[in-house]
């Protein structure tokens, strides 16, 4: 399937990543069917976009006059069937769970058109383990999308065995043109290009915190002032050319034996996780929250990351 011949898009799963997802494609002016098999949770969904869309036309980034048009080009409903049946591209954002995934590509191919493109948004998982089951494997792709997925710009593209160079391009033209990153995998692989990037930045920086080092607040602030920063700016590779590669081959060869290279899961986390602290949510995580943290201030807290990453978003210009 062609970008010309995308119409209609259904997203499977309303929770965090697909409502947000969902926003992006109405916003990219396409009619998009909105599933879950909970009526509250996409009642909750629909709630969320609007409010999002109204912190979007806050932030100049769509005009208040678009929102009514953006929410008419929505539609949410608990019937699979119905959802798929039409749609040109299909979306599944379900939780991380493989069986799950499996279970819901094969019940969605009997349903939906021999041509319709089908992609996972899977995180950890591969489009190798999902479809396994699907028949018309050319069709299939992963979009990795970050949360909060309607303004991250950034949308990782895979390439699995099967897919076809066509699906492929189709899918990253079909983010190009609703206006964010995509960037292309050509080679699948558990954790894809972003995620093994952060977590070999997250196991140094965590075992940096478990030795004292640094507290969390002096780790965190160090971070956006400086590699956060640059790297928003330009990138790593370009960051290196910049700085000389002599001078940063010198570095690697100085640093990388003394660097943690680990392949356990970091002491910090275990000894968190352990004591039943969850971050925000459960009041205690590197930072101390209010022990009568409630719902109303992680609202606070997600809204307040938000808006700063909306303040970046005006102003961030990517090639």
């Amino acid at each position: 399937m062609k970008l010309e011949e995308i119409h209609k898009i259904s997203v499977l799963g309303a929770g965090i990543m697909g409502h947000g997802i969902a926003q992006s494609f109405i916003i990219g002016g396409y009619p998009v069917i909105l599933y879950d098999i909970q009526d509250s949770v996409l009642k909750t969904a629909t709630a969320h976009v609007e409010k999002n869309l109204r912190l979007f036309a806050e932030f100049d980034l769509i005009k208040e006059e678009e929102i009514a048009p953006c929410l008419n080009r929505l539609t949410t409903i608990a019937d699979l069937r119905h959802c798929v049946e039409e749609s040109d591209f299909i979306l599944e954002a379900a939780p991380e769970n493989l069986q799950l995934k499996q279970k819901l590509f094969e019940e969605v191919t009997s349903y939906c058109k021999k041509d319709a493109i089908l992609a996972s948004n899977t995180s950890s998982l591969t489009l190798t383990e999902i479809g396994i089951q699907v028949k018309e494997k050319t069709r299939l792709v992963t979009t990795h999308w970050f949360n909060p997925p309607h303004i991250v710009p950034t949308v990782e593209v895979v390439k699995a065995e099967w897919t076809s160079e066509e699906t492929f391009e189709t899918a990253y033209a079909l983010l190009l043109k609703i206006k964010k990153v995509p960037v292309r995998i050509n080679k699948e692989l558990p954790g894809f290009l972003i995620n093994r990037i952060q977590m070999a930045m997250v196991r140094e920086i965590l075992d940096l915190y478990e030795k004292g080092v640094a507290s969390a607040e002096d780790i965190d602030k160090a971070v956006r002032g400086s590699i956060g920063f640059r790297l928003a700016s330009i990138g790593p590779l370009l960051t290196m050319d910049l700085g000389g590669l002599k001078l940063w081959f010198n570095v690697c060869k100085n640093l990388f034996p003394l660097i943690n290279s680990s392949t356990e899961a970091p002491k910090a986390l275990k000894r968190l996780t352990s004591q039943g602290h969850d971050g925000i949510k459960s009041g205690q995580g590197f930072y101390d929250y209010a022990r009568d943290f409630s719902k109303e201030d992680l609202d606070k807290a997600i809204n307040e990351r938000d808006q700063g990453f909306l303040n970046r978003l005006k102003n961030l210009c990517i090639d």
